[in-house]
């Protein structure tokens, strides 16, 4: 899959300055589908909105708990962090790369990290972290650890490592982190 993370996700004129003071965050509903599967399209080089839509229902999407950054004013999406309730025994090769592992965490509620953009106007800004944390008391309250896979080509792995994500195992195209959200994953993985 080749990304392209490095584009505007609106294609506009405006500075880093005028986006900081017409966006917020918020969350995602049912009602952003549409501009979701366009936003990921875009951004992760997908053949249409048809295969982003695809893989958002494939990985059970949580269309009403993800988080978008959004003008305040016409509702463009110039961020998005999208959570899928999809186990990493079947969303990663872990099954084949770390059996016993894999059977262990099968233990544990989990939620992915499906994907994470913000328009390159905005990073370096704090609102990666502020989306992040947006919803952290829905995923903790009902999930115990989220994780997420990184191409090995990105240069964000060390990002996901301050933000107290895990490295657990690896395969030539990308890396798998977990971070625990619950007490009960904090007891036994730490």
């Amino acid at each position: 899959m080749q990304i392209d993370l490095c584009n505007k996700l609106i294609n506009n004129d405006l500075s880093k300055k005028d986006l900081l003071e017409k966006v917020e965050i918020k969350k995602t509903s049912k009602d952003d589908l549409v501009q979701i599967c366009k936003t990921l399209a875009k951004a992760f080089d997908l053949s249409s909105d048809a295969e982003a839509f695809q893989q958002l229902t494939q990985s059970n999407a949580l269309l009403d708990e993800s988080i978008k950054l959004v003008d305040k004013e016409n509702g463009d999406i110039y961020g998005l962090l999208m959570f899928c309730e999809y186990s990493i025994k079947v969303g990663s090769p872990i099954s084949f790369e770390e059996p016993n592992l894999s059977q262990y965490l099968d233990n544990f509620s989990q939620v992915n990290g499906h994907s994470f953009i913000i328009d390159e106007r905005l990073r370096g800004t704090k609102l990666d972290k502020k989306m992040l944390f947006h919803n952290i008391k829905f995923l903790s309250d009902n999930y115990d650890f989220i994780w997420i896979g990184v191409e090995c080509d990105l240069t964000t792995h060390e990002y996901w490592k301050r933000l107290g994500f895990t490295e657990i195992f690896r395969i030539p195209q990308a890396v798998f982190y977990l971070a625990p959200l619950s007490q009960k994953m904090i007891n036994e993985y730490l």
